[in-house]
């Protein structure tokens, strides 16, 4: 127990740092914080986990990775909110950071921590979105 509260103190250090290596170093050795990282940032990461969910379910449809209007198409229509694409692609990079979204040249994808936050996402929410 004295272990998880020494490792959750050095995350704090190291998210509050920027530090965008040494922040997914410690997510993939330390799985279990990217829950309570998603849990601790429920209500701040709410348009995060959104457009991550958003761009789960267009990539499961699309079968390939995302391009930012189709992110946005799938934000208006599924989850009810708009967005331009300018505060998107912020969002995108900024979860990129972290390891949750990467980009190629033909658009975004989720890495397999994305996939678990947009999973977690979508069964939490799932009776207030239209599928």
């Amino acid at each position: 127990m004295a272990k998880k509260k020494k490792i959750r103190e050095d995350f704090e250090i190291v998210f509050k740092s920027g530090n965008e290596k040494e922040i997914k170093k410690m997510l993939d050795k330390n799985p279990w914080l990217l829950d309570e990282v998603s849990s601790q940032f429920d209500e701040t990461m709410g348009i995060q986990e959104q457009i991550i969910a958003a761009l789960g379910v267009m990539e499961d449809e699309l079968g390939n990775s995302v391009p930012i209007d189709e992110i946005s198409f799938c934000l208006k229509v599924d989850f009810g909110v708009t967005k331009n694409e300018e505060d998107i692609r912020e969002i995108l990079f900024a979860v990129e950071k972290i390891g949750l979204v990467k980009k190629d040249v033909n658009g975004w994808g989720l890495t397999s921590q994305g996939g678990k936050v947009c999973d977690d996402f979508l069964v939490k929410n799932m009776k207030k979105f239209d599928f």
